[in-house]
């Protein structure tokens, strides 16, 4: 058998095709507390047999520190909306296999195809505790321990670590998608058990904010239908009083805490797209088990009101006895639009009774609503931002989703993954104070009408660019989170960022941004994986250079 080796950066997506055309990546840099990545790609030339079982060994120094992993494919029935502007993707075309999920290799097991090239994902972790510069031997080898391929990557450790990420981060976890795909009860051990798994790697990832469902979240619910009850507060309503009992929400809290998590996203008080109605809420009324408010409920009805005055003097009290009220931004209605601006203000005044206004953000794009002191803490979308900055409004946030497809960066599988990585720079250069994305495991068909299986169907059912829902997928059969390239890649950016932060502290911010000359808001940037790279090289090196000199 005859097998060609080549090392590539994390930003390649290796598809099918021979790789010699893809650009070597064989040595980098990294800070003592990052996670690297690299990729070995292979390919065999034509035999008799379909495949061929083989291993992969790692000779280093480091190998306590490194893992091994698969990089396999899924399918895409939308990878892009072919009428928008950007022809920026690696194809549009439905039908393809794009690589995404990363599957663990066991005692360095592998299958490599005939004519297909494969690839694997190497991940450098040193958790701080060593530092120098390490070649990485990776053997290829037959059934009979023959070395069919080899190649060494060389990496340097630099003594020095990233700050903490000092902006919020959220990607919306959706606990019911995990107790459906995985057969559990919501609010169970067994729950409970499986939300830890994946908080850590959510906090591995870069996120430090979470979505805390305190009722079930108003979103991506078709009206009048209802996702599954995910309520962390229970009520119960005796003789027409409502007494609340915040076990479940301590819980939530304290396994988050453990986990790693800093602030607590209140998920929203009222409906999405227009704020015209309820959340879902459940409680034991006399006795029996029963929806109290939802889409049968005006969000200006006085029954709401007055359940809103009785349930938020004491939620505020609860976070505050937890030590978490600073820590803690509340939703009302997700993506109001301008003609909504009558209701959301209106409905935001119910909850200014007892909220910060400051503590309140939204996702929205009409800078009207910022303009006529609607929102002081407005999330905007990435191609609608400018404007918002350009008027110096503090303490921005940003997100993208599925209309975030042209000019700027996201992370649909169809796009290069620098569109994905380009947002640490972004962010550091617009200087915003969160990031908001909607699917860190959104495992549902638009609406919440079914519930999918992500490695059949990436788009939701077809609504949604593949991967703009999830960037994990469900337990392997060890119990363990499967995450994409794309996370990998996401948190890269954040790592990026980070090391920006640091260059700014060992020296001036005007200097790094000098660095980032070619970033001109969200929708300017460079188109190529080796700008990224070669940027981050000199960020390192300049890193270096200012620790040694202290």
């Amino acid at each position: 058998m005859q097998c060609e080796v080549r090392l590539l950066s994390s930003l390649e997506k290796v598809l099918f095709d021979k790789v010699t055309d893809l650009p070597e990546h064989s040595s980098g840099s990294m800070l003592s507390n990052e996670i690297y990545s690299f990729q070995l790609a292979t390919w065999v030339e034509k035999e008799i047999q379909p495949n061929h079982a083989c291993n992969i060994e790692i000779e280093s120094k480091l190998q306590p520190y490194i893992q091994l992993k698969s990089v396999e494919y899924v399918p895409s029935t939308l990878p892009a909306i072919k009428s928008r502007d950007d022809d920026d993707f690696i194809t549009k075309k439905p039908g393809i296999m794009f690589p995404d999920p990363l599957q663990t290799v066991k005692n360095g097991e592998v299958f490599l195809f005939n004519e297909q090239a494969r690839s694997f994902w190497v991940v450098i972790g040193p958790k701080g505790e060593i530092v120098g510069t390490y070649p990485i031997k990776l053997l290829v080898k037959g059934s009979e321990q023959n070395i069919l391929a080899e190649a060494t990557f060389t990496i340097e450790i630099i003594d020095a670590k990233l700050p903490v990420l000092d902006i919020c981060n959220t990607g919306w976890f959706h606990g019911d998608c995990l107790a459906k795909l995985h057969n559990v009860e919501i609010l169970s051990e067994e729950y409970f058990a499986i939300v830890e798994k994946y908080l850590k790697v959510y906090v591995k990832f870069g996120h430090n904010t979470i979505l805390t469902p305190i009722f079930t979240p108003p979103l991506d619910t078709k009206v009048g239908g209802e996702r599954p009850t995910n309520q962390l507060v229970e009520i119960n309503v005796q003789h027409g009083k409502y007494l609340f009992d915040f076990k479940n929400l301590k819980r939530w809290i304290d396994l988050c805490h453990k986990c790693g998590i800093r602030y607590f996203e209140i998920c929203h008080f009222f409906t999405q797209w227009g704020a015209y109605h309820a959340p879902k809420i459940m409680a034991n009324v006399d006795g029996e088990y029963k929806r109290i408010f939802g889409w049968e409920t005006d969000a200006l009805s006085e029954e709401y009101r007055e359940f809103l005055d009785v349930f938020l003097p004491q939620l505020k009290a609860f976070l505050a006895k937890e030590g978490i009220m600073d820590n803690c931004i509340f939703h009302v209605s997700d993506e109001p639009n301008p003609e909504h601006e009558i209701q959301y203000r209106a409905v935001k005044d119910i909850l200014l009774k007892h909220l910060d206004t400051k503590q309140m953000v939204d996702a929205l794009s009409a800078y009207s609503f910022y303009e006529k002191g609607i929102v002081s803490t407005p999330i905007v979308s990435t191609n609608h931002i400018r404007t918002f900055m350009e008027n110096g409004v503090e303490d921005l946030w940003t997100y993208y989703c599925t209309e975030q497809g042209s000019k700027v960066a996201n992370r649909f599988m169809a796009m290069p993954s620098y569109r994905n990585r380009i947002i640490g720079q972004q962010l550091y250069k617009s200087d915003v104070k969160g990031f908001l994305h909607w699917g860190f495991n959104f495992w549902f068909t638009q609406f919440s009408l079914k519930v999918l299986n992500p490695y059949a169907d990436t788009s939701a059912g077809g609504a949604y660019q593949s991967g703009d829902a999830f960037v994990v997928y469900p337990l392997d059969e060890d119990g363990e989170v499967v995450c994409s390239l794309r996370l990998y890649v996401f948190n890269e950016g954040l790592q990026d960022m980070r090391a920006l932060k640091l260059l700014e502290c060992l020296g001036d911010k005007q200097t790094v941004i000098e660095l980032l000359n070619e970033i001109d808001g969200f929708d300017s940037y460079p188109r190529n994986n080796q700008y990224i790279l070669q940027l981050r090289e000199r960020v390192n090196q300049e890193i270096k250079k200012r620790v040694k000199s202290r």
